[in-house]
């Protein structure tokens, strides 16, 4: 998995104004996180990576007291205005934060953008009492994607960014966390208008301002996407991208879009 060294900077900052556009809590990540939250017994939450606030917002309204970290002021300044809580300018790999000070910690769509995911772990088992809830984007759901048909570069350019669940998980372990467990997670494609969403709604990919909040589509090279959108539009014009689809359907029934980890640090 990648570790070493920053990662390409993806502009969400200058993507700040617009991101809710197409960005929102999906409702099966939200109810699983909560579940997960409560069966750790946790009350304080933190947020790594909170972005504009959507996830912050829907834990503070089910009543965790929840605090706010992402890098990007600019999404930070949006997310204000979404919930009353602590709302922090700060890096994951290297927090403000004393030994303990929360129950749980939380993150959505975030450590495929850590450039040190190890460091990562060490310094969220550092800040956490209890132990994490962690969403993300294993190997297993990118490799159950049919968007790889059209866009063959996702495995040169995406997978490197997404660990297989196996050593995701066993990267959690060498951190000091124990009794991790994974469950599998589908996007229902009308809420938070994420890169997997569009696997049941073709159409969003020739929405510019879907793929540019997405960083899936922000890594992908802007001819290779091109390309892809016409072999897709053909495609879905000649009655062929079902049977396309299809084929990716048995692997997605198992992997699903993502995956929600937890762990405990005792």
């Amino acid at each position: 998995m990648p570790s070493d060294g920053p990662r390409e900077p993806l502009g969400y900052t200058r993507i700040a104004p617009t991101y809710d556009r197409s960005r929102r809590a999906e409702p099966a990540i939200v109810e699983q996180m909560t579940a997960e939250l409560r069966a750790l017994g946790a009350r304080t939450v933190l947020e790594i990576g909170a972005g504009t606030g959507n996830y912050t917002a829907e834990l503070v309204a089910r009543e965790f007291a929840a605090i706010a970290v992402d890098r990007s002021g600019e999404m930070i300044v949006l997310g204000r205005e979404k919930a009353v809580t602590k709302w922090i300018v700060a890096d994951a790999h290297a927090m403000p934060f004393r030994d303990a000070s929360f129950d749980a910690a939380v993150g959505v769509n975030v450590l495929h953008h850590l450039s040190n995911l190890a460091v990562a772990l060490v310094e969220l088992k550092r800040v956490v009492r209890r132990g994490v809830v962690l969403q993300a984007v294993v190997r297993e759901n990118l490799e159950s994607l049919w968007y790889r048909h059209y866009f063959a570069e996702i495995d040169e350019v995406l997978v490197p960014f997404h660990p297989p669940l196996g050593a995701l998980v066993g990267a959690l372990l060498k951190a000091g966390f124990v009794r991790a467990r994974a469950k599998a997670v589908s996007y229902s494609g009308v809420a938070d208008l994420t890169f997997e969403s569009a696997r049941t709604r073709p159409e969003l990919l020739f929405d510019a301002s879907f793929r540019n909040a997405t960083s899936g589509f922000r890594r992908l090279p802007p001819d290779a996407v091109a390309r892809g959108l016409a072999e897709l539009r053909r495609d879905l014009d000649a009655g062929r991208f079902a049977a396309i689809a299809a084929r990716y359907e048995a692997a997605h029934a198992g992997a699903g879009d993502c995956v929600i980890i937890t762990a405990a640090t005792a």
